[in-house]
């Protein structure tokens, strides 16, 4: 399994660095709606030199997401593969009784 290091700019200024590898998949899912809400408040073109072109704000945000997303890829096809052909019993929830 490869691990991919990206930094994500937020809005308050702060980077995060992060090894995706070492995230949940709530946090994966976490930062990419944090992710998603950076996109929507930068704007996708902007005027230089009298000319629109691609936001240079942009890219790094879609790389990141991109990333996050391949991670949340990997993480359902693991799962499906997982050796006894299903997910292990899970803490968060109770086995159903019809088990």
């Amino acid at each position: 399994m490869t691990t991919q290091h990206t930094r994500a700019v937020h809005p308050a200024g702060t980077e995060r660095h992060h090894d995706l590898g070492e995230l949940g998949v709530r946090e994966l899912i976490t930062e990419l709606s944090r992710i998603e809400d950076d996109l929507r408040g930068v704007p996708f073109m902007v005027r230089r030199h009298g000319m629109m072109v691609v936001n240079p704000e942009v890219a790094p945000l879609l790389a990141r997401q991109r990333a996050v997303s391949a991670q949340l890829r990997q993480r359902r096809v693991s799962w499906n593969a997982h050796p006894a052909g299903r997910r292990g019993p899970s803490a968060s929830w109770p086995a159903p009784p019809w088990s």
